[in-house]
């Protein structure tokens, strides 16, 4: 081998392993722990809204802890009448609509804060004021469920 043919074989060989390395490094890593429990508070959410649509109590059963702690309209609820309330005509949604979602992950807990200017009706009154809520999702017993919801009015400026 001729010397301009050992340093094109040189050359070619470290191209390649830039490249082997640059393909290795630019693949995505494997999604950290906190990563992996955004996404799945994120479904949780999701299925949790679609439930509160639907009228699901099956699934509210599934998603609400036992131990659940939620206060809202000026009112703190158990797991039951949470699921009472939305399953029933005393807590309807006329629009679900949540934006500016945030999830913050710290191990098995997740924490959502969001913006909603959903329109509803509680125990006959219609809410429309924008509000502030704060849920709290948690892994027990091999599942995420929400924990805590916390709903503050947002004063119209």
């Amino acid at each position: 081998m001729t010397v301009p043919n050992l340093r094109r074989g040189a050359i070619l060989l470290l191209c390649a392993i830039g490249l082997s390395v640059e393909l290795l490094h630019g693949q995505d890593a494997a999604p950290d722990a906190d990563e992996i429990a955004k996404q799945e508070a994120i479904k949780v959410d999701d299925a949790f809204n679609k439930a509160v649509v639907e009228k699901d109590g099956a699934a509210l059963q599934q998603i609400l802890a036992e131990k659940l702690s939620w206060v809202a309209r000026g009112d703190r609820l158990t797991k039951a009448k949470v699921i009472s309330d939305i399953t029933t005509e005393n807590l309807h949604f006329k629009s679900l609509t949540h934006d500016d979602l945030l999830f913050k992950s710290f191990g098995s807990t997740v924490v959502v804060t969001g913006h909603s200017s959903s329109v509803l009706e509680y125990k006959g009154k219609t809410y429309t004021t924008p509000r502030l809520f704060t849920t709290v999702y948690m892994k027990l017993d091999g599942r995420w469920q929400m924990v805590a919801h916390q709903v503050s009015n947002v004063e119209e400026k």
